[in-house]
């Protein structure tokens, strides 16, 4: 659900208590016809959710600068790249959740340096994934990481999660949540990872507020690493799906 916030501009005439009548005109407010400085037009603190769109006319750098604290940052399909990588560079370490509607890296390389900045909250809504695999997600920092409509089968799976069982990335990362476009057995899990199934509800707490302090579940397989590490895989179908949450606990 989209919605807007209007600003109404009310205007009283000099000797009189009534509103003056105004026409409404769909007009875009820029600093040119405004008067105001790129960095005037910037966002308020106050605002949840800051979108990212097109290519700006203005160099935007210094109104992205204003800003010491932001909710939500989104990065729109038709936002372009130099804009969308500069926007990411410069509002990443001050945004507690940011969701791509496209990916602006060109290559693997790019896109993991982007990864492995201290993100909280990553949400990728895009089917512009062909170059990237799961296993880039074991070096990111982000705390939690969303895909949706990302295109993933079984043996990604089953890749991700034997790459994971020899990692030796210190990763930030606590939970990984995606869907697998085909239904599979879940006992059909990589042997190497010795993973055993569990009933018990347990309660996941990150280690900062993100949407959620906490998720409790039950089910799903244990894995254990050489090195001690701890994770659970969890599984629910739907819509022809698989639902998949893993976390990595402390």
């Amino acid at each position: 659900m989209w919605y807007n916030v209007e600003l109404s501009l009310y205007f009283y005439k000099e000797n009189a208590p009534d509103l003056a009548d105004a026409m409404l005109r769909n007009r875009a407010f820029t600093h040119e016809n405004t008067g105001l400085s790129a960095s005037q037009c910037g966002p308020g603190p106050a605002r949840d959710k800051y979108g990212v769109d097109g290519t700006p006319r203005f160099d935007v750098c210094d109104a992205f600068a204003t800003l010491t604290k932001l909710p939500s940052l989104l990065i729109k399909e038709s936002c372009g790249e130099r804009l969308a990588k500069k926007t990411l560079e410069i509002l990443s370490p001050v945004t507690a959740k940011v969701e791509l509607l496209k990916i602006p890296y060109e290559n693997r390389e790019e896109f993991q340096t982007f990864l492995k900045t201290n993100l909280n909250y990553l949400f990728i809504n895009t089917h512009q994934y062909s170059m990237f695999t799961l296993d880039d997600f074991l070096i990111t920092n982000a705390l939690k990481v969303e895909l949706l409509r990302v295109t993933l089968r079984l043996r990604d799976l089953n890749q991700f999660l034997t790459s994971w069982f020899h990692s030796k990335h210190n990763s930030r990362l606590e939970h990984l949540k995606f869907r697998i476009f085909e239904s599979f057995d879940e006992t059909c899990l990589p042997e190497i990872l010795n993973a055993f199934p569990t009933d018990q509800e347990r309660t996941f707490r990150y280690s900062k507020q993100l949407d959620t302090h906490l998720k409790t579940f039950s089910g799903g397989y244990d894995i254990e690493r050489a090195d001690g590490k701890k994770a659970t895989i969890t599984f629910e179908n739907k819509f022809d799906m698989m639902f998949t949450d893993f976390y990595i606990w402390p």
